[in-house]
C-alpha cells in the first residue's frame, strides 16, 4: 500500500515576496526598454569609477597627512633633543661658574685682612711723611675749620670713558676786616705723590678770580681739579693758605727697595 506524499507547503516570507516582485518588475522593464539596460550599466560603471577615484584621492590625502604627521613628530623630537642638550650644557657651565665663584670668594675672604692691613700701613706711612693730608671722599661735606676755610665737597663726574673731579669750597670771613682769599687745593694719589691742583685768588694764570670778602661774609667757589694724568685717581687732598704757610709740602719719594 503506497502512501501518497502531500506537497509540503512552506510559507514564503514577506520580504522574499517583495524582493521577487521587485526583480520581476525590473525584468519586465528591461524587456520592454532595452536602452534602459545600457543606461543603467553606464550609470553603474560611472559610479564605480567615481568610487575608485575618490578612494584613490583619499588614499593620497591620507598618505600626505601621515607624512606630515611623521615629519612634524621628527621635528619636535629633534628640537626637544637639541634644547635638552643645550640646557644640560648650560647647567654644567653654571655649576662650574658657581664653583669658581665660591673658590674666588673664599680666596678673597682670606686675602682681605692682609689687604686692609697693607692699606692701613700705607696710609700711616703717607700721613707720616705728609701729616696734613686728608682722605678724599666724594659726595660728602668735609669740614675744614682752618683759618677762613669752612668745608669742601668733592664730586666725581663720569662721562663715557672719561672722568672729571670737581670741588666746592666754602669760605667765611671771621675777621673784623676785609679779606682777599688765596687758596691752593692739592690732590695726591695713594702713594702721596701730587697728581693735580686748583687755586683760588692766587697769581696762577689758571686760578679762579676771588674778590674781597666782607666781615662775616660766606662765599663758595667751584671748579674742576687739573690732573697731570687723566687716568690718575685722587686719594688724598690738602688745602693751603699761602700767606699762612711758608713751606710747600714735598711729595712722597718712594724708596725703590720697598
Amino acid at each position: 500500500m503506497q502512501r501518497t506524499r502531500k506537497p509540503h507547503n512552506k510559507s514564503i516570507p514577506f520580504f522574499n515576496l517583495m524582493r521577487m516582485e521587485f526583480l520581476m518588475s525590473n525584468l519586465s522593464g528591461i524587456s520592454q526598454n532595452p536602452n534602459s539596460v545600457r543606461s543603467s550599466a553606464d550609470s553603474i560603471s560611472s559610479r564605480h569609477y567615481i568610487d575608485r577615484t575618490r578612494s584613490r584621492s583619499w588614499s593620497r590625502r591620507s598618505r600626505l597627512l601621515l607624512l606630515l604627521v611623521v615629519a612634524l613628530g621628527l621635528v619636535i623630537f629633534f628640537t626637544a633633543l637639541l634644547l635638552g642638550t643645550q640646557v644640560y650644557t648650560l647647567s654644567r657651565e653654571n655649576q662650574s661658574l658657581r664653583a669658581n665663584l665660591a673658590r674666588t670668594e673664599d680666596n678673597l675672604h682670606q686675602v682681605m685682612p692682609e689687604l686692609k692691613k697693607l692699606q692701613a700701613d700705607l696710609d700711616a706711612f703717607v700721613r707720616g711723611k705728609l701729616p696734613r693730608l686728608r682722605s678724599l671722599k666724594y659726595d660728602e661735606v668735609l669740614p675744614l675749620e682752618e683759618a677762613y676755610l669752612k668745608n669742601v665737597t668733592f664730586t666725581e663726574i663720569v662721562n663715557h670713558d672719561s672722568r672729571a673731579h670737581e670741588y666746592k669750597l666754602v669760605v667765611q670771613n671771621n675777621t673784623r676786616a676785609l679779606l682777599w682769599p688765596e687758596i691752593q687745593l692739592l690732590v695726591f694719589n695713594e702713594l702721596g705723590i701730587q697728581i693735580g691742583s686748583s687755586e683760588i685768588g692766587t697769581r696762577d694764570p689758571n686760578a679762579l678770580k676771588a674778590g674781597s670778602l666782607g666781615v662775616g661774609e660766606i662765599r663758595s667757589y667751584s671748579a674742576a681739579i687739573r690732573l697731570t694724568d687723566k687716568n690718575a685717581m685722587p686719594i688724598y687732598f690738602m688745602i693751603r693758605v699761602p700767606k699762612q704757610v711758608e713751606s710747600v709740602a714735598e711729595p712722597l719719594e718712594v724708596d725703590a727697595d720697598n
